[in-house]
């Protein structure tokens, strides 16, 4: 099986030669790559040349710049609503100091590939794994602010991996869902003019849970294509409350390559 970033570098080479996606830089200017969506990966494809970092302030907004003249040209690779964006760096002036990101040509960043099952047997699957009531410790839990989070197991049936979830309201608050997040990420986060971070997408939900009322327990089981990770990463699966502003309950959880390996097969 194939890393993540063999995935992505294969992204990278295609989108690559398209050629269209291309802006002048130079080292007496900032420009700034602007998403509707948040920005989730950036590389650069030689730091000697320019410098290019995701504004924490704005993650939705990248900045660019270069170090010195050269000649040729430089590179980034970024990622955002789940598309990969290659654009070359020119060297040159230019009247521009400010781009929107889907002015430019993306591929698709999904970064697993695998054959899943019909609808109708996802569905099947899940129905079996939310029918057994087992009482066996969490792989993985979480607490915060009164909500426990917990991974109570991950099966694999042909190349599909189902996570069975299980979220617990210890509050008297009902917990109203706005929405769960998968992120890949590096085991010790580096500086963030080398953002590792990005995110997946599941293929499937089976509840499509919205809410967990007050001091009750909810479950719910996410498919996703079989992956594995490396050793220096994480799958990082985030549980966000609905709030006003950014006021929300968040709890995370954090699952290493040997809790994805070792998938109970059904």
């Amino acid at each position: 099986m194939k890393y993540l970033f063999t995935s992505l570098l294969g992204l990278f080479l295609s989108i690559s030669l398209m050629g269209q996606n291309k802006i002048l830089v130079n080292e007496n200017k900032v420009t700034h790559l602007i998403s509707k969506k948040k920005i989730t990966y950036l590389q650069v494809g030689n730091p000697d040349l320019v410098l290019a970092e995701i504004v924490s302030e704005h993650p939705n907004m990248a900045r660019i710049k270069a170090v010195k003249a050269y000649e040729n040209e430089s590179s980034i690779a970024l990622v955002s609503g789940g598309k990969l964006y290659a654009i070359s760096l020119i060297y040159g002036e230019s009247k521009e100091i400010s781009y929107q990101l889907d002015e430019f040509e993306g591929l698709s960043a999904n970064l697993y590939h695998g054959t899943l099952m019909r609808e109708e047997d996802l569905k099947k699957t899940c129905r079996f794994i939310l029918s057994h009531n087992r009482t066996h410790t969490s792989i993985r839990k979480s607490k915060s602010d009164g909500i426990q989070f917990g991974l109570q197991n991950i099966y694999l049936l042909g190349d599909a991996l189902f996570f069975e979830l299980e979220i617990e309201n210890k509050t008297n608050m009902a917990y109203d869902v706005d929405s769960f997040r998968w992120w890949i990420d590096d085991q010790k986060r580096v500086k963030a003019t080398n953002t590792q971070e990005y995110q997946i997408h599941p293929k499937f939900q089976y509840y499509g849970l919205k809410r967990i009322p007050a001091q009750r327990k909810a479950r719910e089981v996410f498919v996703l294509p079989k992956f594995t990770i490396t050793d220096k990463k994480i799958l990082r699966i985030e549980l966000l409350e609905k709030a006003l502003g950014n006021t929300g309950r968040k709890v995370s959880l954090e699952l290493k390559n040997r809790d994805v390996i070792k998938a109970e097969s059904l």
